[in-house]
């Protein structure tokens, strides 16, 4: 298109003196950059609040886990629900203090498993609480590697509390059934997990007077996923889809238009491994007349037909159409 289409020569001048006046910004057009910072979690984070059960569920599991630790350890202690975080595995894993009991929990019917991290100070607080340790004193833990057996015992009454209380704060929406498929101490031991992928980090802050901790969950987005038509609003149902006319009939005369192969069996026979092996330059195969052809689309039986002759050219005279349940 030509300048003169577009300006006269007269708006050009006033769009140049505009410009070189300061009258139009220029640094708004852009900073310079042919990229722009994508944020990867973006859907990940707008899919997650398509999910507003999850809140009410984890209110509830918090609820019931400090009725679980009354009545495992006879202490009155209080369980809040952080957000829900969305991080990528590896960056959770990163974040585990050394040692903890981190558990590898299948949960059925959720996709890939799940990680409960039970941190080792956390244990040994309970350890402490356990064998009349003052209530909420802050236990200091020395730096070591490994738990203790004592420590060990009580992550698993930890966790197997920690699971029945979570099958009964979901049992309303999902029904879940647990399995313990591994159990570390380092994170660097657990069986390969996809460290690119993105999960939801479920928090449950667990406060005895001065004393805090937490106990963390951590489920694979790809998890829950699938799941969350059960884990949205029932309040909001979907509205119906408006149908296009005019892009289903572009779609159905485009599709007239498409090329497929159609063939046709005419014959065939059995032949022994030997037989073939004896196949050579000049070898005859004798074959039977047709009698019926077996009319192919695109290697698909569609039809079966009468050999013949139309318009002087080889043809097929469609005897039949196969429906789905016909089809040989």
């Amino acid at each position: 298109m030509a300048t003169k289409d577009v300006l006269s020569e007269g708006e050009l001048d006033a769009l140049m003196d505009s410009v070189s006046g300061g009258d139009v910004p220029l640094e708004d057009i852009g900073d310079g950059r042919s990229c722009q910072p994508f944020d990867f979690s973006t859907r990940e984070q707008a899919l997650l609040a398509q999910m507003p059960a999850l809140r009410t569920i984890n209110e509830k599991h918090s609820q019931a886990l400090e009725g679980g630790l009354y009545s495992l350890f006879k202490m009155t202690s209080e369980v809040a629900v952080a957000d829900i975080k969305l991080r990528k595995i590896s960056e959770v894993l990163a974040a585990i203090p050394e040692p903890s009991a981190i558990n590898v929990v299948k949960i059925k019917p959720f996709n890939g498993s799940t990680l409960v991290v039970l941190p080792g100070e956390l244990l040994s607080f309970f350890v402490d609480q356990y064998f009349g340790g003052a209530p909420g004193s802050n236990t200091a833990m020395a730096a070591r590697e490994n738990l203790t057996p004592t420590e060990k015992r009580i992550s698993d009454v930890l966790l197997d509390k920690f699971m029945s209380t979570l099958v009964e704060a979901w049992k309303e929406k999902i029904v879940l059934s647990c399995e313990l498929e591994a159990f570390e101490v380092n994170p660097e031991f657990l069986p390969p997990l996809p460290l690119g992928e993105m999960a939801m980090q479920f928090q449950f802050e667990i406060r005895v007077l001065e004393w805090k901790g937490a106990i963390d969950w951590v489920v694979p987005y790809s998890a829950l996923e699938p799941l969350r038509g059960k884990l949205g609003d029932p309040a909001k149902k979907p509205s119906p889809r408006q149908s296009d006319k005019s892009w289903e009939n572009y779609f159905r005369n485009e599709l007239l238009g498409v090329d497929i192969e159609v063939s046709g069996l005419f014959a065939s026979r059995q032949a022994s491994l030997g037989d073939v092996l004896a196949f050579q330059m000049g070898s005859i195969v004798p074959l039977k007349p047709p009698s019926d052809v077996a009319v192919c689309i695109d290697g698909q039986p569609f039809s079966s037909g009468e050999y013949g002759v139309a318009n002087g050219h080889k043809a097929i005279r469609i005897k039949e159409v196969f429906s789905s349940d016909s089809q040989p």
